[in-house]
């Protein structure tokens, strides 16, 4: 475990897959013994920490021994006797957040209106993290400073949060996250985002759902050793990088024992990677570079390299995704599930998935917006393949996941000629949330196809009752060449989702506005009297009219600081307006910093950010 003195804040909730019910040993006093659930209560507390190295029994005997539901439909809260389980297998994984899950008695049933993903309320259980100053600095190429916490200023903070003033209300293994604690967590995060969105050019909602796993295996360190071997090796993560950049890769533990970190098989880095080779080529890439083995720009380089040539169907499927909040939840899904793959990977994937969304995840923090997710599916069908045009007799190896929040039902495949008639089909009732349709791949038999045109049909139902379907024509011809592509497919299409362009000079009249803010940073926690520099770059492929920015009292929304600038242009950069926010005027107490824009097709606020003046 980690030397640690700050809390962060990351994602409030996370998921699973299906709810299992199982007879309970034993629970705390409730009201009634049996029913159908239709409605869960808010938990007092759904986010803790914990400090040291407890097992996993002991955080959940210290969790709620009952939760308050809504029982038949009735608008009265009942308290029911839960026991609670995690999903990422505690004793066995080096997770920075675990999903708690709570179990009921049999007699207790989860009404069909209900989703097991999204309305189960479920605790998130964090490790400490480290301080912001301790982690290496990213340099981008747009060279935005890192945001640091004051030292000092952050382990005063802790003696100061939620926690400690709640002390009474918890036991000493598990302590209450308060909210005062998540702006400190702004070193390696707006730097792996902006790495992710402008060199690799993902849209929001893919960096999101990377960014939900990179922080789970990580905790957004990049020189993070899997905490199991800083015990096994008796080496901090500092002490672990200065020796392995000093042998270039050649380490002794504490004990004196020989190691090399090309062959010690241990997680390692932003995305904890493990495997020799995988860790060869890290170590490679920045000996070559000359730089350390922990530093996280060359980390996120290195990761792009392994999606472009090792996992192009993972980048493909992430470039496909909608920028919006099913396209996060996926991409965050098969990041985990064909990226990372954890043990209990599809569970995992799910929660990750969930995380993603929830009210302090990714998603909320860079879209800015909350959504509802009750009662609505996510069901896509993610990273499968498709041909575009096929060589005679050379066929398609069938990959790809149907996916949803919901068990899916069915999955069917077919290949017709021009003529409606079915040449090859296959189908399965899975009741799962994952089917992977490489099981179709026996069925399909694209190389028997004769010369000729064709449409390869994909369709897939879950328990909620959302279909989704796609289709896609292609040629066979002894002159063609094997064009095979991945698809990614939320709603009935004949094409794949096509890919956003970062910045479209001339958009289609109807084309939605893709007005953003890059390279931004804001305040989290600032001495009264000192000034604050503000930066960002607003673009849109649309003209921006204004831009309005505002600093409003948290508690009672009163404007304290304004300006507003009128403009025709595509892009904007707000330091222009830096000398008429004076941040060194404020009083001490807890803000919000906004920064709104307004282009031809409406308008978007663009940062939300809470700080405080002390």
């Amino acid at each position: 475990m980690k030397s640690i003195r700050r809390r962060i804040l990351c994602f409030a909730l996370t998921a699973l897959l299906t709810i299992t019910l199982i007879p309970a040993v034993s629970y705390g006093a409730e009201t009634a013994s049996s029913g159908e659930i239709t409605g869960f209560a808010p938990l007092e507390h759904d986010t803790y920490y914990y400090e040291g190295d407890p097992t996993e029994k002991d955080i959940t005997s210290e969790l709620p021994d009952t939760i308050d539901v809504y029982l038949n439909g009735s608008s009265e809260k009942t308290a029911i006797g839960v026991e609670w389980e995690s999903l990422e297998d505690f004793n066995d994984t080096d997770f920075y957040f675990y999903s708690m899950k709570p179990v009921w008695k049999s007699a207790y049933t989860l009404s069909s209106e209900l989703n097991s993903i999204m309305d189960v309320p479920w605790i998130t259980i964090f490790k400490e993290e480290p301080l912001a100053d301790e982690l290496e600095p990213m340099v981008t190429e747009d060279e935005t400073e890192p945001i640091y916490v004051n030292k000092e200023e952050a382990e005063k903070e802790n003696g100061e949060t939620g926690a400690e003033k709640d002390s009474d209300a918890v036991s000493k293994v598990l302590h209450i996250l308060g909210e005062e604690s998540y702006a400190a967590n702004t070193t390696n995060t707006d730097k792996v985002y902006n790495y992710l969105t402008k060199t690799m050019g993902l849209n929001m909602a893919a960096a999101c759902g990377v960014m939900t796993n990179i922080n789970a295996e990580s905790g957004m360190s990049p020189i993070n050793l899997e905490n199991t071997y800083n015990t096994k090796f008796g080496l901090t993560d500092e002490e672990y990088t200065k020796r392995v950049n000093n042998g270039k890769g050649a380490y002794k533990t504490k004990s004196g024992a020989s190691r090399n970190f090309k062959t010690d098989y241990c997680g390692y880095g932003l995305c904890q990677w493990t495997s020799l080779g995988r860790r060869t080529n890290l170590l490679n890439k920045a000996l070559n570079k000359g730089v350390s083995v922990g530093d996280a720009n060359m980390q996120m380089e290195f990761l792009n390299d392994e999606l472009k040539n090792s996992y192009s169907s993972v980048l493909n499927t992430l470039k496909a995704v909608p920028n919006n909040a099913q396209g996060a939840y996926m991409a965050a899904f098969i990041f985990c599930m064909s990226f990372e793959v954890p043990a209990n990977t599809l569970n995992t994937a799910a929660s990750r998935g969930k995380t993603c969304l929830s009210s302090s995840g990714y998603w909320k923090k860079y879209n800015g917006s909350t959504i509802s997710t009750t009662g609505t599916s996510f069901m896509s069908l993610v990273g499968y393949s498709y041909p575009k045009s096929m060589k005679s007799g050379k066929g398609m190896t069938v990959k790809g996941y149907a996916v949803s929040n919901y068990n899916v039902t069915s999955v069917k495949a077919n290949i017709k000629d021009a003529n409606g008639v079915t040449k090859y089909s296959a189908s399965a009732s899975p009741n799962s949330t994952v089917y992977n349709l490489s099981n179709f791949d026996d069925k399909l038999l694209f190389s028997k196809l004769a010369a000729g045109t064709y449409t390869y049909t994909l369709t897939a139902k879950d328990k909620s009752g959302k279909s989704i379907k796609a289709a896609h024509k292609f040629t066979v011809s002894s002159s063609n060449t094997n064009s095979i592509t991945n698809g990614f497919c939320m709603d009935d299409s004949t094409t794949t989702q096509p890919e956003q362009p970062a910045e479209p000079t001339q958009p289609e009249a109807d084309a939605p506005s893709t007005m953003d803010i890059y390279s931004f940073n804001y305040p989290t926690t600032l001495k009264k009297g000192k000034g604050f520099t503000i930066k960002g770059t607003i673009k849109s492929n649309y003209t921006i009219n204004k831009v309005l920015i505002r600093v409003r009292v948290k508690s009672t929304d009163k404007l304290k600081l304004s300006t507003v600038k009128t403009v025709s242009t595509k892009s904007y950069n707000i330091n222009k307006l830096d000398s008429k926010i004076k941040f060194g005027k404020l009083a001490k107490g807890t803000y919000i910093y906004r920064v709104t824009a307004w282009d031809t097709k409406g308008k978007k606020r663009l940062i939300n950010k809470t700080f405080k003046v002390k």
